[in-house]
């Protein structure tokens, strides 16, 4: 009985002393992609409030490859203590709901801690298509079959998943032209090159207002913030059509807990500033912060979802 009690008591400690040292070093925040985009902004946003409330320096580091792939193996890897971290997004959920053999669990190999983001896609189209509406879409695509084109980010992507769940719902087809970025993807659909694309609501919008662009839907549960005159794909008549992006922050799994807690506090504290704030706005998402509970369970059901989504309409990762 008293070995127990000064075993309980040691542990205690422990956690107490790991909480009051952490960090003890610089902290490496990895990002899946390359410098200048959405994600490689919100990781340096938040890597400036973490120094400053940590008393580390921040270091982000760019490494792009395998759709997130490299970045997340590198994060396994990497030593438990909380200084390595990782700013991912769905793609984290679109491979394991792939099945594919990756070199990592998805959700075992980490330790969730905190949420930052989340974005609904819009589907825009070309003035020159006429289209005002996602009815106009649907009509054009069942009266000339194979016709309409859309521009995606690859098979392995949200962009092309959610193409392809749609036309299953609305049993139409469409011709996937893939684009190795969101930029180019946008650049084409602005060109008149495809005829629609799934881009960030944000960037969507912004280009719809300077009347590049035809916002029709977006994939969010609600209205977006930054479009509310844009209604969503459930009130455009397809109620099951929901899709949210997503970034976040993982660890190592055997990272320890007091370490997960701290960052978690620091992030959501950054979270709610408005330099944060509207940060993220120039990446075109919203900040949405969590607990690392709330975040593992958000995964979970992301990849389940994701899984559904391949389940139905047959799609397969890149490269098969």
């Amino acid at each position: 009985m008293i070995r127990s009690v000064i075993g309980l008591l040691l542990a205690a400690l422990c956690g107490l002393a790991s909480a009051q040292s952490f960090p003890s070093k610089p902290l490496r925040i990895l990002v899946p992609f390359p410098p200048g985009g959405g994600t490689d902004v919100a990781a340096r946003a938040l890597g400036e409030h973490l120094s400053r409330d940590l008393g580390q320096p921040v270091v982000v580091d760019n490494r792009p490859g395998g759709n997130s792939v490299i970045a997340t193996q590198a994060l396994a890897r990497s030593e438990p203590d909380g200084h390595t971290l990782l700013l991912t997004t769905d793609f984290h959920s679109i491979n394991a709901a792939f099945g594919a053999s990756l070199p990592y669990d998805s959700l075992k190999d980490f330790a969730f801690v905190a949420r930052v983001s989340t974005s609904p896609l819009m589907l825009v189209t070309h003035p020159g298509t006429g289209f005002k509406t996602l009815v106009d879409v649907v009509a054009a695509a069942r009266a000339k079959t194979g016709t309409l084109s859309f521009a995606s980010l690859g098979t392995s992507s949200p962009h092309y998943l959610g193409f392809e769940w749609f036309k299953r719902m609305a049993k139409i087809d469409m011709i996937d032209v893939p684009y190795k970025g969101g930029g180019p993807a946008l650049a084409a659909v602005m060109g008149g090159q495809v005829s629609l694309s799934l881009v960030v609501a944000s960037n969507g919008i912004r280009q719809a207002q300077a009347g590049k662009l035809v916002a029709l839907a977006v994939t969010g549960p609600t209205r977006a913030s930054v479009a509310p005159g844009v209604p969503t794909f459930a009130e455009s008549g397809y109620p099951e059509f929901v899709m949210l992006n997503w970034y976040g922050i993982l660890a190592p799994a055997a990272t320890p807990r007091p370490a997960v807690q701290r960052l978690n506090a620091s992030i959501v504290a950054a979270l709610k500033t408005q330099a944060v704030q509207n940060r993220l706005v120039t990446a075109g998402v919203d900040a949405a912060p969590s607990t690392p509970e709330e975040l593992e369970a958000w995964v979970g059901k992301d990849i389940a979802n994701y899984r559904r989504m391949i389940e139905l309409t047959g799609a397969k990762p890149e490269g098969r």
